[in-house]
């Protein structure tokens, strides 16, 4: 018995088919009346189902995939250990399908050889075959086992040629030849004349569909008859209705298989508390549903109009990661953003598209795109996969990307609106600076810090100058434009994630300076006073107008506690206050 290489499968992938019932109620019939009717032994029935029954029930497969599988691309991950984060995405990489339909097709083979072995004791053939639908017409040689070494390996059968061939122009029927007098090349699977004098064939079928050739020769003449037909034509119903058994039960546990992982991925995006962790999920999923030869995934910043490139991968991504680009110029990028669906085309052929901004890394080799939005009501990022194969994406593998990033989409939108729950609750919706309240849980939390580390803190308070007169000489609008401007600049002018600005009210405005001493918050406080002498606002007649402000500091003492703290830095301001206006004054 020899094994052929480039097996095909023998079924396609429709929904529904046989089931492994039916082939067992073939056999179960086959072993009645028809079975004496055709001279098959009871006992021979019995052990090709003790054969067929391991095969059926053989090891899980774990995942199918999504339909045709694309040959791998650069960054496609072979394996991926995901215990980090308890879920199995396995069932989502392109090798890990390509090794389980090996394994399917191993198992097919046996079933294969299982009932050829059958034929075999049965008929006494010379050479005893299957065949298998060839990838373009006719059938390809699976499985064969045979008195000599004629046999061709590959070898197809087509429609209108040969013996075989001629009995194949309005499909595959039973049938017996008794008398073959041309040499045995003719039959198209040998390689030279093996004396093969008459064969019987049968199609292999599930239900009312022919899957393939099944048959057996003989070097005698007339060597088979109608009841040997009849028990081909019962071995092509049991192995048609058993391998699609294999076939579709495997199918059907790689779905499961795959969609569970999916379900597990949609759980994981929603137990993640931040953005960049649902952005570091999405990088490390998308190369197994998707491979591809370039990977970015970018969101949209807060102005709405620019967007930002946060996770690259594969080819030519140098300078791409962190890139900001406009949403606003002709794009690809902007386009796709304001489109905000599943998109995929190839590239022109004929110039090349600019994806995000004129100066980006340039790979002509890429030749389609898949866009896929992030978001729910507005698109507010978007992963970007580029191939060097045209019509790279087919419509499964786009529905499973959907899918995903609609998941990340939500768990991200969830975020967005925590965050923005939170930041009403926290900061002053005018300036987005922290409010009072913040600013009362900072400064204490930093107060316990500093006496614990014995860290120097200081307290600074600004009091706009004049403001009253701003508000009644240009109106609220403009006083609301001063304090916007103004909460900007003090945000801009400490250390960001270390120090905290805050409106403390009205027109006040405060800072926390961490390990800042006296003297040091003095030079900050005063740098800053510069900073806002020296900016101008432009008045709603378009008139130049200059701010002052005026400050006080405090620096935490060995036995202060807050309201002495806070004390005073405001006894500090009110000096400044007497003093002129526009200057900084420690208490």
């Amino acid at each position: 018995m020899r094994c052929m290489g480039g097996r095909r499968r023998l079924f396609g992938r429709r929904e529904g088919g046989l089931t492994l019932c039916i082939a067992m109620i073939i056999g179960c019939h086959l072993s009645g009346g028809a079975a004496a009717t055709i001279g098959i032994p009871v006992a021979a029935i019995g052990s090709l189902l003790i054969l067929l029954v391991p095969l059926l029930f053989g090891s899980d497969p774990r995942s199918e995939g999504i339909g045709a599988e694309p040959p791998p691309g650069r960054i496609a991950r072979e394996s991926f250990d995901a215990s980090n984060r308890g879920v199995d995405f396995s069932a989502l990489g392109t090798a890990f399908r390509r090794e389980q339909w090996e394994l399917v097709e191993e198992r097919v083979d046996a079933l294969l050889d299982a009932c050829l072995k059958l034929i075999r004791l049965h008929l006494a053939p010379h050479t005893v075959a299957a065949f298998f639908p060839a990838p373009q017409e006719g059938y390809e040689l699976r499985r064969f086992w045979s008195r000599s070494d004629c046999v061709k390996p590959g070898s197809v059968i087509l429609p209108g040629q040969g013996v075989l061939g001629g009995l194949m122009k309005n499909g595959v029927n039973p049938l017996t030849v008794g008398e073959i007098v041309s040499d045995s090349t003719t039959l198209f699977y040998y390689d030279r004349d093996a004396g093969v004098r008459s064969l019987v064939a049968c199609p292999i079928v599930s239900g009312d569909e022919v899957r393939g050739l099944l048959l057996a020769d003989s070097t005698v003449p007339g060597a088979f008859g109608e009841t040997h037909l009849a028990f081909m034509s019962a071995m092509g119903s049991l192995l048609g209705s058993a391998a699609e058994s294999v076939y579709r039960g495997t199918h059907h546990a790689l779905e499961h298989r795959r969609f569970a992982a999916v379900s597990e991925i949609e759980k994981t995006f929603f137990r993640l508390l931040s953005v960049d962790a649902i952005l570091d999920l999405v990088a490390e999923i998308v190369p197994y549903v998707s491979p591809c030869d370039r990977m970015t995934v970018s969101t949209r910043l807060d102005d709405g109009e620019s967007a930002r490139i946060r996770r690259i991968s594969g080819s030519r991504t140098e300078r791409l990661l962190g890139a900001k680009f406009s949403l606003a110029e002709k794009n690809l990028a902007g386009i796709l953003y304001v489109k905000g669906i599943c998109f995929t085309r190839n590239f022109a052929a004929d110039r090349y598209e600019i994806r995000y901004f004129d100066k980006e890394p340039r790979d002509d080799r890429l030749a389609s795109f898949l866009a896929v939005p992030l978001g729910i009501d507005e698109c507010r990022g978007l992963i970007l996969l580029e191939s060097f194969r045209a019509d790279a994406y087919p419509a499964p593998l786009r529905a499973m990307m959907s899918r995903i990033a609609t998941s990340a989409g939500l768990a991200m939108e969830r975020i967005l609106l925590l965050e923005s729950a939170t930041s009403l609750a926290t900061h002053d919706s005018l300036t987005g600076l922290a409010n009072h309240r913040q600013f009362l849980v900072a400064v204490k939390d930093e107060i316990v810090r500093s006496k614990r580390f014995c860290d120097p803190l200081s307290l600074v308070l600004g009091d706009i100058d004049f403001f009253k007169k701003i508000n009644d000489s240009y109106g609220h609008p403009f006083g609301n434009t001063v304090l916007k401007g103004l909460g900007a600049l003090l945000a801009e002018s400490i250390r960001q994630r270390v120090d905290t600005a805050a409106r403390y009210g009205g027109e006040e405005f405060a800072l926390i300076l961490v390990k800042t001493d006296a003297r040091q918050a003095r030079e900050t406080a005063d740098r800053i006073r510069g900073r806002i002498e020296a900016t101008p606002f432009a008045s709603p007649a378009g008139k130049e107008v200059r701010i002052t402000m005026s400050f006080g500091i405090a620096e935490l003492g060995e036995s202060a506690d807050l309201d002495e703290m806070i004390g005073r830095a405001d006894k500090a301001l009110y000096r400044a206050k007497e003093l002129g206006r526009n200057r900084v004054e420690v208490f």
